[in-house]
């Protein structure tokens, strides 16, 4: 008599598993691969980033050339109540070029790169000062002069007001909002501020300054200047003040010039009566890494000794002013003219500018001079030292035709600088957004989340995907596998009948086989399971919500010939569970 028993066919190496779909709750058991691709790309964009960056500062560098390294502006100040009194003003202007007529009825033409006229603002006198900034934070050296009698509005012109801010505080906001932008470098800044009084060198941020005490100190006990290595001065003693931000800077800016030195005259109430110099050390790391140094100097003023009235001690700071700013124009119209003997040691001013003043330095001098009657003598003695610094003559200016190709070629170089900043911008963006997902990823490793899905694959008979189907039911007790020869009975009717079996799987289900033999899969990471064979399909409805069996009902396969071939061998064993 037939065995009424349901059977079951216990699945061979060779049948079709598909793994079930694994829920993930710990974002650390996904692979890396994103992280690792976003790690690439960015890697990829900071190349690109250089290679931009490099670009642009070429193109920056020919531009300042072709405009000159040492260039020399001219703002005329605005006319004071007194000046509109008088009759018209002696000085007309142009785009660069100056006529100041003299008392006798003659004109003078003077030349400058550019003229700003008594209507021109800070903004536009920052405009041309801009460019010099950006190749300070390549690595260039740069100084920036302000130049003129007093009372022309070159303390005005560097620093400002609150309101309305000068060069110093406009580059010291430009500097940092630069370097926070360039993600391809790092930059540090620090600062100091020294005065030149009388030919001794005072330190403006020093803790206290106590009026005349430290006053006859310092004249005694200067600052002595020092040659380091490459050309590079440095002087012995000064602070040098490592500045993390804008405002950190703006009080130091403030604290110094506080602690200069002013005195009357007959031409300004507060005369500065020394040069005052601001330095600015950038120190750039990564990519092209170097140390530049940006020097912001008001220079005293430069009128005659007739024209102040001074006496005493007054006189005496007048000659020093004006013996040191012989020096700075002997120096600067020596190395316009490329001549081998270059007199930094005349002064000290010209001393601490040695290294800030010679080649793959940049120079710009703003002349000011006033639009009086009274003042026309000063006037031109300051347009002489311009075109002195210029060192160019009348009858050696470039031709019309000349000018025309020398614009032509900087517009041309302008645009290739503003195309290269817009792709440079893009790429930054293009890093920040990498950037802001790897640190989304980073903070969701071993934090609560939704779960996560893995997508479920087939298993085939390569031997890889073998392996990954046998750590599928790695869990199935040993004791419970089919033996050798029931695998090969089982192989040798799957090669007759060419039919696949269907095993489901649950958690802690039973399937009886031949009403002894019992079969128990405990993995929790185990979900029921379909295969898909070559033929029909045989499914176990088991585990099956729907299912009216029970869970210890048995289940038999539906061809008879399969249960055939069981009870040919048969292996009794008590219930597991």
């Amino acid at each position: 008599m037939e065995d009424p028993s349901p059977m079951i066919m216990i699945p061979s190496e060779n049948f079709n598993l598909e793994c079930p779909k694994v829920v993930y709750t710990d974002v650390s058991m996904i692979p890396e691969l994103t992280v690792s691709n976003l790690q690439a790309e960015i890697s990829t964009l900071r190349l690109k980033q250089r290679s931009l960056d490099g670009r642009r500062r070429e193109a920056l560098n020919k531009v300042l050339d072709i405009k000159g390294s040492i260039r020399v502006f001219c703002r005329v100040r605005s006319s004071s109540s007194t000046d509109r009194k008088t009759s018209e003003s002696p000085i007309s202007i142009e785009e660069d070029k100056i006529t100041v007529k003299t008392s006798g009825g003659a004109k003078k033409e003077f030349g400058a790169d550019r003229v700003f006229s008594q209507g021109a603002t800070q903004d536009d006198v920052f405009q041309e000062v801009e460019p010099i900034l950006r190749s300070a934070l390549d690595g260039h050296n740069v100084c920036v002069f302000a130049y003129g009698q007093t009372g022309t509005g070159k303390t005005f012109t560097m620093e400002g007001k609150n309101e309305n801010p000068g060069i110093v505080p406009r580059s010291i906001e430009e500097l940092f909002h630069r370097a926070s932008q360039d993600k391809s470098a790092s930059y540090s800044f620090s600062m100091s501020m020294l005065e030149i009084y009388m030919g001794s060198i005072r330190d403006l941020l020093t803790l206290k300054h106590n009026s005349s005490r430290y006053l006859q100190h310092s004249q005694k006990c200067g600052l002595n200047i020092q040659s380091g290595s490459n050309r590079s001065i440095e002087i012995e003693g000064l602070m040098d003040i490592a500045v993390s931000d804008i405002k950190q800077a703006y009080r130091l800016y403030t604290k110094g010039k506080r602690a200069r030195s002013t005195s009357w005259t007959n031409v300004n109430d507060a005369s500065s009566r020394s040069h005052c110099l601001t330095r600015i050390t950038i120190r750039r790391s990564g990519g092209h890494e170097g140390v530049s140094k940006l020097w912001m100097v008001d220079l005293g003023g430069s009128e005659r000794l007739l024209k102040t009235g001074a006496t005493g001690q007054t006189l005496d700071e007048g000659k020093a002013i004006n013996l040191s700013l012989s020096a700075l124009g002997d120096v600067i119209s020596s190395l316009k003219k490329k001549r081998n003997h270059i007199p930094y040691r005349n002064s000290k001013l010209t001393q601490i500018l040695s290294d800030s003043l010679g080649d793959g330095s940049k120079v710009l001098m703003v002349v000011h001079i006033s639009p009086s009657e009274n003042d026309t003598g000063e006037t031109i003695c300051s347009l002489s030292f311009a075109k002195r610094v210029r060192a160019i003559e009348h009858n050696k200016e470039l031709s019309e035709e000349s000018n025309k190709q020398k614009e032509k070629l900087i517009a041309e170089l302008d645009l290739q600088i503003k195309d290269t900043e817009v792709d440079l911008q893009k790429v930054r963006n293009q890093i920040e957004r990498a950037e802001q997902l790897i640190q989304e990823k980073n903070q969701q490793k071993g934090s609560p989340r939704s779960p996560l899905i893995i997508a479920q694959g087939e298993a085939s008979d390569t031997p890889t995907e073998k392996n990954s189907s046998k750590a599928c039911i790695s869990s199935v007790p040993r004791f419970m596998a089919p033996t050798v020869s029931s695998r090969q009975r089982l192989s040798a009717n799957e090669h007759t009948h060419s039919r696949t079996r269907t095993l489901r799987f649950g958690t802690r289900s039973h399937v009886d086989i031949i009403s002894s033999q019992s079969l128990s899969y405990s993995d929790t990471f185990m979900k029921p399971c379909a295969t898909r064979s070559k033929s029909k399909l045989v499914t176990c409805e088991g585990n099956s919500p729907k299912s009216s069996v029970s869970r210890n009902k048995k289940v038999s396969a539906s061809h008879p010939n399969l249960r055939v071939t069981l009870n040919q061998h048969r292996r009794r064993m008590s219930d597991v569970i």
